[in-house]
Parts: C-alpha cells; structure tokens; sequence
C-alpha cells in the first residue's frame, strides 16, 4: 500500500465545470484528468494509480487513460468528494512510475474535492516530468557505511531482495559488537534515490548524529528491501475485503527473516544476538508486521517498532487476536505511534487514533507498563508518509538506544 503525502508535485490546474448534480450525485465528484507526458514516453498505455477504489485502489494499472495523441492522455472517472484523492501516473506498472525531471522519486500527487462544494465535474492537468524506466539515475543520500547484499535468496519465499546493512562509525578498527535493528520496506529508510515517495526516512543520518553527539549507542541497522509481494508478506492474515486480495504470508515472512536472514547478518557481521539485542521495525503494514513478529516471536524480537501500524487490516485481524491469546513471555519492549492526520478524510484520521487507543489499551491489559516497556506516542499533525516517519526517527532511535546516564 503507497502512503498517504504531504506535498502535490506536478503542475495542477483546477477548472470548475457546471454540470447537473442529478447525473453524478452529491456521494462523488467526476474528474477529467488530461496528463501532457514527456517526449521519451514509449507507444504504450497509460494509466492512473490512486486511493480510490474506482480506479483500483493503488494497483499500478488500476485505470487505463485514452492516448489522444503522442504526448497527451486523458480519462474520466469518479471518486468520492469526501476524501483527499492521492495519485500518481504508470505506464502499467512501478517500475514504469512517474519521476520528477531528475530522475527521483515524487510524493504522491494530491487532490482534494472538498474544497469544490457544488461542483460535480473538476478538471485536472498534469505534467509528467519522466518516467522510472528512461529518467537519468537520481542522486543517492546514502550517509555512512552502508554494504548492500543484492539478490538476497530466500528459499522459504522463493524469491529474492537486496538487503542493506549500515555500520557506525567506529566498526571498522574495532572488535566490539552491536545491537541490530531490522527494518522493512528497506528501500525507504537510507535513499531518497530508491524510496517509493522520494524522501527517506533518514536512518543513516539520524544514527551518525546521534551517535556523535553521544545521545545513543552505535548500532547495526539492516533494510529489508520489499518487492513485488510486500502485501502478502506483511500480513499475518488474509485480506477479508473482496476489493483487496492477497495477504497471509506474513508467517512465512518472520521465517525468513528469523532462519535466513538473521543467521547470515550474525555471521557476517559483529552483532549481539539475542533477544534484548535485537529489534524489529517498520510503518503501515511494515508496522503491522513487527507487531504480528513481536507478538508471536519475542524470544527472537525483544523489541519492537510499530509506526503508524495498518491495524485495519483484514478487519483488524491483529488486534482481535491479541486481545484474546495470553501475552508473549517475555514481553517485549514496545514503541506504537499513529500521526494525527492518516487517512483520507477527518473520519478516517479520527479512526486511526482510536485504533492506537485501542492497541495500547490491549496492551497494558496484558502486562506492559509505560514508561517501563511501552511508549505510546501521537505524532501531532502528522500524516502517513516517509516524511512523517523521518520527522519522528531520532525520537524512536533514542527511546530504544539511548545511552545510561551512568555510562
């Protein structure tokens, strides 16, 4: 699932066009979206990717748009006026995605319809910079030392990633070892050159900083790229929405990492291994999965990430569960956070907070204490976006590796 953005890239022309209410209804707003591609752009479909589930709800190919001529594509379709409609442009697939003219990713497009009360019809006019597969290479913001293991194999997955592995400073003329933080959707955390969104999370500069400024201990952090399955693997259970297949492999995921993975890093690098060592982190369903790992296997995961965790999957499935089975022993230590602003609509944002609510509810019913081994933290104004995630980074590095004032 793409996250929801901040900032509309793209030049966007908004024309109110009178039509009759009687032949759209006030539940949704009819767009006409006229997109002007670039001059490298192949003889082939094009289509919009977005958040409404008229257009396919974030597939890649999920509306096909009519080629008027070599350099100009149009469509019609409808989506509902009461919610913020993000979006971004495809040749078919994300490998064929639109980039800004340098070649980096861009945030989602965005667009919202509540602002055209009694208009049934907008107009939309964009400009694709160009495309992922015929844009020159982005700059990288690769920080520090970072090793990359491309084309990992996993024989439980049967499929294969690239796997990144930042070192602090200092690992290179020493014999100590560290603890390791394991993090999903890889991409996204150490280059804005390969996040989806354009910006990273910024781990890699994050834990230089802090580690200089002594504020947390140096520690080995390793991306875990997502691919073409990230739905399946990122969820313990099947999706219960007929709209949205996929999803249950999760289990086989946490194997991966646990029997495959791991192994490897311990092997090849100077790590600590053992539970209180070693630590699980991601968002949105990346945060669903460290809940669902932290949960079912603390005595790999003694610590665990849960950003903006997508709680509402399969009919929140996760919290369901949770609150019926006895608590994981021992319990580990947990960080659950949710931004104030998630989602598509003020309802949507309102759901979200309860959903932490409820989390961290069920939570202290089963034994964790905040301020022992359990924050609950409320990003306030925040959405659900790398951005977001980046603003919040050092206070989550901090809460599970700051250094003892007695050291």
């Amino acid at each position: 699932m793409i996250p929801i953005s901040q900032i509309v890239l793209g030049s966007v022309m908004l024309l109110n066009i009178m039509t009759s209410s009687e032949n759209f209804g006030s539940k949704n707003i009819e767009v006409f979206l006229e997109v002007r591609l670039p001059n490298e752009t192949p003889d082939e479909k094009i289509f919009i990717a977005g958040s409404s589930e008229s257009i396919g709800n974030w597939k890649a190919d999920g509306f096909e748009l009519s080629r008027i001529d070599s350099l100009t594509a149009s469509c019609r379709f409808k989506i509902s006026r009461n919610e913020i409609f993000e979006y971004k442009i495809t040749r078919g697939s994300w490998q064929t995605v639109e980039k800004d003219k340098n070649g980096a990713e861009i945030q989602n497009r965005k667009f919202d319809p509540r602002g055209f009360v009694g208009k049934d019809t907008i107009e939309i006019k964009v400009d694709v910079a160009s495309w992922s597969d015929t844009a020159k290479p982005a700059s990288h913001t690769l920080t520090g030392d970072i090793r990359f293991h491309e084309n990992f194999q996993s024989h439980i997955l049967e499929n294969s990633r690239t796997i990144s592995v930042y070192l602090p400073p200092g690992y290179k003329n020493s014999r100590r070892r560290y603890r390791v933080l394991y993090m999903h959707d890889g991409q996204n955390i150490f280059d804005a050159a390969t996040s989806f969104s354009g910006v990273e999370w910024g781990v890699d500069e994050a834990c230089e900083q802090l580690i200089s400024e002594g504020k947390i201990e140096p520690i080995i952090v390793v991306g875990i790229n997502n691919n073409d399955k990230r739905v399946d693997e990122y969820t313990p259970a099947e999706s219960t929405d007929p709209k949205r297949e996929g999803g249950g492999k999760g289990v086989a995921y946490g194997k991966f990492i646990i029997e495959e993975l791991k192994p490897f890093i311990d092997r090849i690098y100077r790590t600590r291994s053992s539970r209180k060592n070693t630590f699980i982190m991601g968002s949105s369903l990346g945060g669903l999965i460290s809940l669902h790992l932290a949960w079912t296997r603390p005595d790999i995961f003694g610590n665990a990430g849960i950003v903006s965790p997508a709680l509402w999957w399969a009919d929140s499935e996760i919290l369901q569960r949770i609150k019926k089975e006895p608590p994981p022993k021992p319990l580990p230590k947990l960080w659950i956070d949710m931004g104030t602003e998630e989602g598509n609509s003020h309802d949507s944002f309102k759901e979200c907070i309860e959903e932490l609510s409820t989390l961290k509810s069920i939570l202290k019913e089963k034994g964790w204490r905040e301020g022992r081994n359990l924050k609950a933290y409320l990003a306030e104004g925040q959405n659900h976006s790398e951005r977001a995630w980046n603003s919040r980074i050092e206070i989550i590095l901090e809460y599970f590796f700051k250094i003892p004032k007695n050291n």
